[in-house]
């Protein structure tokens, strides 16, 4: 039992280590100076009905720290022998990207509730699941986190969001700001654009320098696609610091969508040179250099973040297929083959990817002289790429 709470511990590591996509609220304060109610689902769970205790929590990694403290209320949940923390938020991380694992997992528990704690896009696919579900409801929206009960239950609204920063009239001007910023955040993700942008406006009327409210304003025009104000809104925030990452992303994301990759690969160059080994830069990066033609640089990032995976046992078939393409963009056939090869061995490509992979390796052996050095293999003769989703 020991030797299994050590491997999910430091699963639950690697997970954070590989970037997941949490999203840390931008606070003027030192986080350990924040309020509990900005750095904790505190106001969420309070909340909670304490009928609820008696019933298994569903909740994420971001929220273990608030959750150990709260232990001896919810692990009788659980049952004998009682899982640690971080072996729960590991189990319930595993299916955040999987509706199908996480209707499995609550076969296996059936939940009470769902504390849903860190960035959004770290768990997308089931809380839209979540909300388009009769048997749940979300009841509760804090600047850390969403909360859903088992139907029936009173539904969050937008109305609440007042009460939740009604909280904050009494703490510090940074703590306003940042409280309005992380729940503009959360919003965006439940389609209430213009409930975050009024939110996001109000912190920028406290201060118009707040780089953490510019780029969250970027982020809310680049999910609607209006990818010019996105570019003009993260350059604003830019301004205030010309090193701020979060606003330099949105600007490379909004460079790339406008079709200005060249612009787009400098600046993804400068955020790999700070961070060469988080995974959403080398993502970012990547997929840059692909659609700016710069094969051999996309290359050098596909197998950085190809042994970065590897070092942590993660699959790694979608971005070999993906070194397979720049291979045979820079006409070394040869390698582009052997990559596609060894893709086709990972049993967590999709059917898409699999096809993808057999039809271009069939279409490079129709061509042999392209393995002794010949022309280049051209991008355009393969079948259309899979999404380059990186």
């Amino acid at each position: 039992m020991q030797s299994l709470r050590s491997l999910l511990f430091i699963l639950a590591i690697v997970l954070i280590a590989l970037g997941g996509g949490y999203w840390l609220n931008s606070m003027i304060l030192p986080p350990e100076q924040a309020s509990p109610e900005l750095q904790t689902p505190k106001l969420s769970m309070e909340q909670l009905d304490p009928g609820l205790r008696s019933k298994p929590l569903f909740f994420t990694l971001p929220a273990v720290p608030y959750i150990k403290e709260q232990w001896q209320q919810w692990s009788g949940a659980f049952g004998l022998p009682v899982p640690l923390p971080e072996e729960i938020a590991v189990q319930c991380d595993a299916t955040l990207q999987s509706p199908a694992d996480w209707r499995a997992l609550d076969r296996k528990w059936h939940f009470g509730a769902l504390l849903l704690a860190g960035d959004p896009a770290g768990f997308r696919p089931l809380l839209d699941h979540l909300r388009n579900s009769p048997d749940w409801k979300l009841t509760r929206l804090d600047p850390t986190s969403f909360v859903f009960e088992r139907s029936p239950a009173r539904a969050w609204t937008p109305a609440d969001v007042a009460k939740v920063l009604a909280v904050f009239q009494t703490h510090s001007l940074g703590e306003q700001k940042s409280a309005r910023t992380s729940t503009a955040h959360r919003l965006v993700y439940l389609g209430e654009m213009e409930e975050a942008q009024k939110l996001l406006k109000e912190a920028l009327q406290m201060d118009a320098k707040y780089k953490e409210a510019w780029t969250e304003l970027a982020q809310l025009h680049g999910m609607q696609h209006h990818w010019q104000e996105a570019l003009v809104t993260a350059e604003r925030a830019l301004e205030f610091d010309g090193r701020y990452r979060p606003a330099q992303k949105v600007q490379a994301h909004a460079y790339y969508a406008l079709g200005q990759y060249g612009k787009a690969l400098e600046v993804t160059r400068v955020l790999y040179e700070a961070a060469p080994a988080d995974a959403p830069t080398l993502m970012l990066h990547a997929k840059v250099a692909h659609a700016a033609h710069v094969y051999m640089e996309e290359i050098e990032i596909l197998q950085r973040m190809i042994s970065l995976l590897q070092g942590y046992s993660q699959p790694v078939g979608a971005w070999q297929i993906y070194l397979g393409q720049a291979y045979s963009a820079t006409g070394n056939t040869f390698m582009a083959a052997d990559q596609f090869k060894i893709a086709l061995k990972d049993p967590t490509l999709s059917e898409a990817q699999r096809t993808f992979s057999q039809k271009a390796l069939e279409r490079i052996e129709l061509k042999p002289d392209l393995l002794d050095g010949g022309p280049a293999f051209p991008q355009s003769s393969l079948l259309d790429a899979p999404e380059y989703h990186p």
